[in-house]
């Protein structure tokens, strides 16, 4: 676990260090959100643009293609 000291401006507004914003790819304008646990610590959690999602995920086509190669695969193996 990384551990870093903030400082909180009297606007109440932190600065994330530049190696957790390149490792966890915050970027300028993005969004978080941040929850309180039951356990009274904080959760900061980036929120994924739906363009990106988008990029990320599979077309209808593409997912068949890839479930009916995965069903082969596995009857290729009960044989």
């Amino acid at each position: 676990m990384i551990q870093k000291t903030v400082k909180i401006t009297n606007k109440g507004m932190i600065s994330i260090p530049a190696s957790l914003r390149k490792k966890f790819h915050f970027n300028d304008g993005d969004h978080v959100i941040i929850n309180e646990n039951e356990d009274g610590t904080m959760r900061i959690t980036p929120i994924i643009p739906l363009q990106e999602l988008k990029k990320q995920s599979a077309t209808v086509e593409e997912f068949k293609k890839i479930y009916l190669k995965s069903k082969r695969e596995e009857l290729d193996l009960e044989f």
